[in-house]
């Protein structure tokens, strides 16, 4: 009984280490197809925090922020 414990225990271990390398992996292939070209946009974050950032378009929508204007706040 041990042993089907310890094998099962190792193969949810196995599932959710390829689970999170395979989110990364989707992330990474995200952000690569994004162009590199960066300008101050005035952006929003999803808890209302207002601020300048260097992004672009596609980052923005990857980091998740809503970019309200192109220019500083």
């Amino acid at each position: 009984m041990k042993t089907t414990l310890s094998l099962t225990s190792a193969l949810g271990l196995l599932v959710g280490i390829a689970a999170v390398a395979m989110a990364m992996t989707s992330t990474i292939a995200s952000a690569k197809a994004c162009p590199y070209v960066l300008a101050q946009y005035c952006v929003a974050e999803k808890n209302g925090f207002k601020h300048t950032a260097w992004t672009n378009t596609c980052l923005a929508k990857i980091q998740g922020i809503k970019i309200i204007h192109k220019g500083a706040c």
